[in-house]
């Protein structure tokens, strides 16, 4: 999934709802993340991604993780996250890209996969 990279004042978003089973010992999700950006800024963080955790009416239950220009690079990186928190709950898994209007930031997700045990 392709979320941002328009230079233009937008939000992106992806989810996917998903039962983390109860009685998991183990609820990993992983996914592979490339950030590129026009921005040419090395100290300020601008147009910050997101990956949140979501209940059933769209309350935040967790924030995982926050991107920004800063983590721009030439490939992608394994990002993994411990979800067994949330063992016995139907969640939704949000990305959402949030870009400003001055430089493209892209935040590309690719082989997310939820695995547990």
């Amino acid at each position: 999934a392709w979320l941002d990279g328009y230079g233009t004042a937008t939000t992106d978003t992806l989810s996917q709802s998903v039962a983390v089973p109860a009685g998991c010992t183990s609820a990993q999700l992983r996914f592979n993340l490339h950030v590129d950006t026009a921005a040419t800024a090395t100290t300020t963080a601008y147009d910050p991604p997101t990956v949140q955790v979501l209940n059933g009416s769209g309350t935040v239950l967790g924030t995982l993780a926050t991107y920004s220009n800063l983590n721009a690079g030439s490939g992608y990186t394994q990002r993994s996250f411990d979800l067994s928190s949330y063992a016995g709950q139907n969640i939704t898994l949000q990305f959402t890209g949030t870009e400003g209007s001055k430089y493209q930031t892209s935040f590309v997700v690719d082989d997310t996969a939820l695995n547990v045990s």
